[in-house]
């Protein structure tokens, strides 16, 4: 009986077998979908009495045309498996036919090598029937060509993977840059439509890179100049102090002399004043040493007469006396009556001798006075040669005062107009003290805000060469240039 039944299961199988083999063929031509089936022996795929079916559209989709070229055997597909797709082909293939709920259906991609020996990607798909036993009696499937949907998965996923790399490794370069790093370039392959991201980024890095570093260069050395140009206002600033003092000291000392060359002036002028009153006292005492010259002249003229009157006085006393001593004599002569006679003779005698004697002393004396007279006329007349001189020196003098009280007067007016001068400078200088100030101010600002600047700058890492030293006073990166010399 169980064979009955064994029978007509077989019978009933294989029937249902030509129908779903019918069925298959035309959905096989119809649908373009390769068909197979697989009658297994004792549930193993492999064995050499296992038998396999493949659809003539089976063989076309893999670029085979008869049996002959593809039989219909288990090695026709297995042998043409990619070997890195082999193992995850037949595990999935095996789950399938091991369960024997007939739940499991297999549903696999793998590539086969077709005719001309390139391989294709084709979707599998499947599944089981087990007898009541639970032995696996018919496998059957599908097999669809997918190589284009793959192949552009693929190709998609490449250019995911390849755009999440491109991405990643331009995501780090940009991380770099904005970490202040410009000596970051790009060396990792790019995929040919991103290369030009690649050259894009490593172009602008290295143009930044350049103009950084050109601006590090130019901030240091605008740094390093304002420190001179500081220096140097400070010193400036200094000096236009000191000028300022100076000129404001120099402006009072003119002032000074201003005032003491006017009163120069005005006592010049005084001087000439008064010597045109000393050289008109001096012509005046000319004319009188003149007419003193004249008068002592008369007085020698009058001495003179005089001295003749003595001697005409001193003849008359001499003939007094002698006739006063002829009268004497005659008186003696005479006697008694005589004797009064004698006495008048005798006083006469005596009085003649007084005046000759007074007469002597006038003429010693006149004598004296003309010579004395003669000597004041002598240095009357050297007085009056001695004025005429003065004179002359004093015109000589008057002039020169006139002229010194002109220059003076000259002096003054040229001293005030440079006094003015100086005081304009003075004005200005302090102008431009309080100008060097802020301008000591401002460069001071500007300096600050340089070595802020170049403390920004100093955030990116520029390559900087050798020639750029570390400043031990300011902290600060400066070219080894030529400094200013001090002004």
């Amino acid at each position: 009986m169980f064979l009955n039944r064994s029978k007509k299961l077989l019978t009933s199988v294989q029937e249902e077998l030509r129908r779903v083999s019918l069925r298959s063929r035309i959905l096989d031509e119809a649908s373009g979908i390769g068909l197979w089936d697989a009658v297994l022996h004792k549930g193993d795929a492999m064995h050499v009495e296992s038998r396999w079916t493949w659809s003539a559209e089976f063989r076309r989709l893999i670029g085979y045309n008869d049996e002959k070229s593809f039989p219909n055997v288990v090695q026709s597909w297995s042998e043409r498996l990619h070997p890195d797709d082999v193992a995850a082909t037949f595990a999935a293939f095996g789950k399938t036919v091991t369960d024997r709920s007939g739940d499991t259906r297999y549903d696999v991609t793998y590539r086969l090598k077709v005719s001309d020996g390139s391989y294709r990607w084709f979707r599998a798909t499947g599944g089981a029937v087990f007898d009541p036993d639970g032995q696996t009696v018919l496998c059957c499937g599908s097999l669809n060509d997918v190589h284009e949907q793959v192949t552009l998965k693929q190709q998609s996923e490449r250019t995911a993977e390849e755009a999440e790399r491109t991405i990643e490794m331009l995501g780090h370069a940009l991380s770099q840059l904005s970490g202040g790093n410009l000596t970051h370039r790009i060396t990792a392959a790019f995929p040919e439509d991103s290369v030009r991201l690649k050259t894009d980024f490593n172009g602008a890095a290295e143009r930044l890179q350049a103009i950084m570093l050109d601006i590090t260069r130019l901030s240091s050395t605008v740094h390093t100049d304002l420190g001179q140009v500081e220096g140097a206002a400070n010193d400036l600033s200094r000096r236009t102090e000191q000028q300022a003092a100076s000129l404001e000291e120099t402006a009072a000392a003119l002032e000074e002399l201003t005032s003491t060359v006017n009163n120069a002036a005005d006592n010049a002028a005084s001087v000439a004043t008064i010597t045109q009153q000393t050289r008109e006292s001096a012509e005046e005492s000319r004319n009188i040493v003149e007419a003193a010259i004249h008068a002592m002249a008369e007085i020698k003229g009058s001495s003179n007469q005089v001295s003749q009157i003595i001697g005409v006085i001193d003849e008359i006393a001499f003939q007094t006396n002698l006739l006063a001593l002829n009268a004497g004599v005659e008186a003696a002569r005479a006697g008694e009556a005589g004797k009064g006679f004698a006495v008048v003779a005798q006083e006469v005698r005596e009085l003649a001798q007084r005046s000759a004697t007074a007469a002597k002393e006038i003429k010693t004396l006149i004598s004296t006075s003309s010579s004395q007279v003669e000597t004041g006329v002598t240095l009357v007349g050297k007085t009056g040669e001695a004025l005429q001189t003065i004179a002359t020196n004093i015109r000589e003098i008057a002039r020169y005062a006139s002229d010194l009280a002109g220059s003076s007067k000259e002096q003054s007016v040229g001293i005030s107009e440079i006094n003015e001068a100086v005081s304009r400078m003075d004005h200005a200088t302090q102008q431009n003290a309080s100008m060097v100030e802020e301008t000591s101010a401002a460069t001071s600002s500007i300096r600050a805000n340089m070595r802020t600047l170049h403390d920004l700058i100093r955030q990116f890492n520029v390559d900087q060469p050798e020639a750029f030293v570390q400043s031990t006073d300011r902290n600060v990166v400066v070219p080894q240039t030529k400094r200013w010399a001090n002004a």
